[in-house]
């Protein structure tokens, strides 16, 4: 597995880590256009997220969540560390593991959020690589606190 944390990225992972990078940015930025261009755009898309209702089948009902999720974050930020990237023998296939340090507002005041998990598998189609799976999970001891 590569880990993206060294000095030197080869050049079959590059595109992939790219693709990852932007969508961090995206979301940060609250730029859909962006985030969506990092997915397959089709009813075989998987994504999870950190609740136990958050599980999307196909790509528009995640695109349609994160229509309101995305833009619902001032003072969003998100830095990456740990990234692994690991390309299938057939080059057609990567998973991904990374750590997320984010923070945001939750209850009208800021809220630092270390070691949020993000895995996901990408899938090369027509030259360009897209997220055809991924899953969030919160390391229990770091959950915002609740009232």
């Amino acid at each position: 597995m590569e880990t993206i944390n060294a000095k030197t990225v080869s050049p079959e992972i590059t595109p992939i880590k790219k693709v990852l990078d932007t969508l961090l940015i995206a979301q940060e930025e609250g730029n859909l256009e962006q985030f969506s261009k990092c997915f397959a755009q089709d009813e075989n898309t998987l994504n999870i997220g950190t609740d136990l209702d958050e599980i999307w089948y196909g790509w528009y009902a995640f695109y349609e969540w994160m229509t309101q999720a995305i833009k619902t974050k001032p003072d969003y930020t998100i830095a990456a560390k740990d990234t692994r990237i690991q390309l299938s023998q057939c080059k057609e296939v990567a998973w991904y593991s990374q750590l997320l340090d984010t923070c945001f507002e939750t209850k009208g005041e800021p809220f630092r959020l270390e070691g949020f998990r993000h895995t996901g598998v990408l899938e090369k189609r027509d030259g360009n690589w897209l997220i055809v799976q991924s899953h969030i999970s919160v390391p229990d001891n770091t959950l915002p606190p609740t009232e």
